[in-house]
């Protein structure tokens, strides 16, 4: 009863400083501008118009111009109106003032007011050499009609795939990305607020007091606890409105495998957080001064970058290959590529209670282990010590 006491005394103290702070309500807010901000900027150009062009034809154009450049336009996703051009002057003219986007020459030159339009130069460059290819098949005698009817699509084309792929499996690649953005950004910056506010309590002498009245492991677990469920409730806000945003603003619709990788998310977040902010805080209790925090945390933060891009590489792409699977049973990369996958439905039963066992195994141990030296480091001052250095110092300390 007292433990748990203690590690609640902790964790409310941690939670009611900090919601309090400027610091997390800024963050926070900026956080879910800036998802909304996306989304709302991914909205805006998923709904622009096609582009439409105005093209002069100069001379006599042959007579499968007109339907080469509709197929063209059609291909292209754009939309192309036509007017006569005396001559080159008329055509030039016509260019400088900006009503006409190009112009056709009947000997099949394409003349542009200037460069930097790729689209429009392949497309009128697919149109002019299907018209010659109607032309000269006329010449030999084919119906210029038939050619031309031979050459537009009949009836609808349909693509159909085995497994993957559509509306859903975009969602779903759509939902994986931003779930494996979100968690490493949650996770990462959780587990520095755990280190920092290690090192502020070591730096302005509070934590001599706090031990007085509890035990080291225990101020470990209450102060884990305490940022962790900010972090959760953050990561929440972020799935809701994310999700909410998205199928508010016609982005995608939600996939079958929304749920369930939302819930899972959840409980990756917290093995996950659980994992890293132990060794954060044990990373932050071996030194005393804000200069050497970085560099006591480089090797995990580096460790957790390393996890991130193995996931966009290997896991995105692929998440059912071997090296997705090895991946997600890895521990440090479990809580980052197993949502991924979750989202994408390409994990077995059997992989994910398999998973979640072996991250509750290295959970414990790492607690253990990040407790012990936490207990053996934190009052200590001076210069920076040494996992070993900590963990030796351990047995002289109480543990409660």
């Amino acid at each position: 009863m007292r433990a748990g006491r203690d590690v609640y005394l902790v964790a409310e103290r941690e939670v009611r400083e900090r919601i309090r702070s400027r610091a997390f309500v800024v963050s926070t807010a900026f956080t879910l501008l800036l998802v909304i901000g996306v989304l709302a900027v991914l909205a805006f150009f998923s709904d622009r118009p096609p582009p439409a062009y105005h093209v002069g034809i100069v001379g006599q154009p042959s007579s499968g111009l007109r339907g080469a450049l509709d197929l063209a336009a059609t291909a292209n996703g754009a939309l192309v109106s036509t007017e006569p051009l005396a001559d080159r002057a008329a055509a030039e003219a016509a260019l400088r003032r900006d009503g006409v986007d190009a112009a056709l020459f009947d000997d099949g030159t394409i003349l542009i007011a200037r460069r930097g339009n790729p689209d429009l130069e392949s497309m009128l460059t697919l149109a002019v050499r299907q018209a010659t290819f109607v032309e000269r098949l006329a010449e030999a005698g084919f119906d210029p009609d038939e050619v031309q009817d031979l050459l537009l699509p009949a009836g609808r084309v349909q693509v159909e795939a085995l497994e993957g792929g559509g509306a859903d499996g975009d969602a779903g690649l759509a939902v994986a990305t931003a779930g494996v953005v979100v968690l490493f950004v949650v996770i990462s910056s959780y587990g520095q607020w755990v280190l920092t506010g290690v090192l502020e309590e070591k730096a302005n002498r509070v934590v001599e007091l706090v031990v007085a009245a509890v035990p080291a492991r225990r101020l470990l677990a209450g102060k884990v606890a305490g940022i962790g469920l900010l972090g959760l409730i953050q990561l929440v806000l972020l799935i809701g409105i994310g999700l909410g945003a998205g199928v508010t603003l016609d982005l995608f619709e939600l996939p079958r495998t929304a749920v369930a990788t939302a819930v899972w998310t959840v409980v990756w977040f917290l093995l996950g957080y659980a994992f890293y902010a132990v060794i954060f805080a044990a990373a932050g209790s071996l030194v005393s001064r804000q200069e050497e925090a970085q560099a006591a945390a480089m090797p995990i933060a580096l460790g957790a970058v390393g996890v991130y891009l193995a996931t966009f590489v290997v896991v995105l792409p692929w998440p059912e290959s071997v090296g997705a699977r090895i991946l997600s049973l890895f521990p440090p990369a479990a809580p980052i590529a197993f949502p991924a996958r979750i989202a994408l439905d390409a994990v077995a039963p059997w992989e994910l209670f398999l998973g979640v066992a072996l991250m509750v195994a290295a959970v414990y141990g790492v607690v253990r282990l990040a407790a012990r030296v936490y207990a053996g480091a934190l009052l200590s001052s001076g210069a920076r010590l040494g996992w070993r250095k900590a963990w030796r110092a351990a047995r002289h300390v109480a543990a409660g």
